[in-house]
């Protein structure tokens, strides 16, 4: 009897665990019969580390070409909490059931009719949906009767680069998934994501000759995309923004910020990086002192990306804090330099006031102030928790987290700023304490979702819920004192093992 061969195709699941697999399609037996997330038959992409002197490792010759249906597919409860929640679409026009029929067609065309040329009847119809629909609704930048600046950066460069034009394409079938209530989409968004790392593969082999521009946009439309379409507790297999700060740090000096596209690709990782640092608990990758004057390089949008800037200094200090006390455990609490910064950070915030310097009285322009207000106020809870390690019920953390939600509450749900808006809302919401403000928080993301179906403002309010019953727990164990010591942040850390989604 000829010996057992141990199999190494299996689903990603079985292969980390070390149990055979029965390969069956889309979800293997063992992973149904346990009831344990399938992680499919996908390609997974890791960047290497700083030191390494290229991005990823070359892949490996083929042995055989895998057909269609091998590929990675959502674990079936990311399937069914997606397609739980019908939708009403925006225009009765856009019934997105099927490419095949020109019925189903999204009315409006592409920006230049150029970029639809040689794409398959698929490709149009969601490139289309992008550029319509997708876009609109990741954007921060308020609407001009223009483009956005995802449509305008991204939507031309998506034409030239296979790469990212896969990966919108794989958001924009996600999203229609959510918006249509079809969750086979989801496996074409899936083809899409393996064409798209396979293609990225191929794009970084010579670090010298890549085209920046083009890897970057689709690094960072891969973060965006693993924000906001992530399965639900599933550590991502990439942290995007590694990649991207790799990219960053070989064209550093090269001139190559004097680009429009360049410089809203900065801006666009500056504000992950930044937001994701808080989430981790970490310092950002990168300093943006110099490369970071505007959210999606939009002028107007300056002050939120001032008060990020600030947000970075926190998250320097936090870290800086932490390696002190990873040293010598028994040290105090803060050094000296420690305070003399936490102080100096309060005076940057207190000297900030986006309301008095609001310049034309429009809709447009007070929506940006109380965003930039919002944030301005989440900095001072977050310093306060960084600094001097306190939180609601603390008087001196109320008056921020009431002044936060207030100014959040101020701005209307279907306005584009809500895009930015996970982090205060998180940061205030968090510690809220009084019923209303809970509730508002509540509301706040329901109607987000209901304008927006990014999976990820369920997973936020999820995470929010979590960490009310440990501050509630706390004071009832502990009274006030340790409520006011429970970190929103940590307890997502330890409770779920994973950063929460704040960008």
């Amino acid at each position: 009897m000829a010996t057992h061969k141990r199999s190494r195709t299996g689903c990603w699941t079985c292969r980390e665990a070390g149990y055979k697999c029965d390969e069956l399609k889309p979800f293997c037996g063992r992973c149904t019969r346990l009831r344990i997330t399938c992680k499919g038959y996908g390609i997974k992409l890791k960047w290497q580390d700083d030191g390494v002197s290229t991005l990823a490792k070359p892949p490996r010759k083929g042995r055989k070409k895998k057909t269609i249906d091998q590929v990675q597919a959502p674990s079936p409860t990311s399937i069914v909490s997606f397609a739980s929640t019908p939708m009403a679409l925006s225009s009765p026009e856009f019934v997105f059931s099927s490419p095949e029929s020109t019925n189903t067609m999204p009315t409006l065309p592409l920006n230049s009719p150029g970029l639809s040329y040689g794409l398959s009847l698929d490709d149009r119809w969601l490139l289309n949906y992008w550029v319509e629909q997708l876009s609109t609704l990741i954007s921060v930048a308020p609407r001009h009767g223009v483009a956005t600046p995802f449509q305008r950066h991204l939507t031309a460069m998506a034409y030239e680069s296979p790469a990212l034009r896969s990966t919108i394409l794989s958001m924009a079938a996600n999203h229609l998934a959510l918006t249509s209530n079809n969750a086979s989409l989801h496996l074409q968004g899936y083809r899409f994501q393996r064409n798209a790392i396979r293609e990225l593969q191929q794009m970084i082999q010579d670090p010298v000759e890549i085209d920046a521009e083009p890897a970057l946009a689709t690094v960072m439309m891969m973060q965006v995309s693993a924000r906001l379409f992530g399965d639900d507790d599933e550590a991502h297999v990439a942290n995007h923004l590694i990649g991207a700060k790799a990219m960053i740090s070989r064209h550093e000096g090269d001139g190559w910020l004097a680009s429009s596209n360049a410089r809203f690709l900065m801006s666009l990782f500056a504000y992950h990086d930044i937001l994701s640092s808080v989430s981790r608990g970490s310092q950002p990758l990168l300093d943006h002192k110099t490369g970071f004057t505007a959210v999606e390089g939009e002028q107007q949008l300056e002050s939120i990306a001032n008060v990020l800037l600030v947000v970075a200094q926190i998250s320097q200090l936090q870290h800086a804090i932490k390696m002190r006390k990873a040293e010598s455990p028994t040290c105090p609490a803060l050094s000296e330099d420690e305070n003399t910064t936490g102080r100096r950070i309060q005076q940057t915030l207190l000297a900030m006031d986006f309301v008095a310097c609001k310049q034309e009285e429009t809709q447009e322009n007070t929506d940006i102030s109380s965003t930039a207000e919002a944030y301005r106020h989440a900095a001072f809870i977050y310093l306060y928790r960084t600094w001097l390690d306190i939180g609601a019920p603390n008087p001196i953390s109320m008056e921020h987290i009431n002044q936060c939600l207030s100014q959040l509450q101020q701005v209307d749900a279907h306005s584009p700023l809500t895009s930015s808006h996970i982090w205060p809302l998180f940061t205030a919401g968090c510690e809220a304490i009084d019923s209303t403000q809970r509730h508002f928080v509540r509301v706040r993301f329901e109607e987000m979702y209901a304008v927006k179906r990014f999976p990820s403002l369920k997973r936020v309010m999820r995470d929010i819920e979590h960490v009310w019953e440990a501050k509630d727990t706390e004071q009832q164990t502990k009274g006030q004192a340790g409520m006011a010591k429970v970190d929103c942040i940590q307890v997502i850390l330890k409770r779920r093992g994973r950063e929460v989604e704040l960008a």
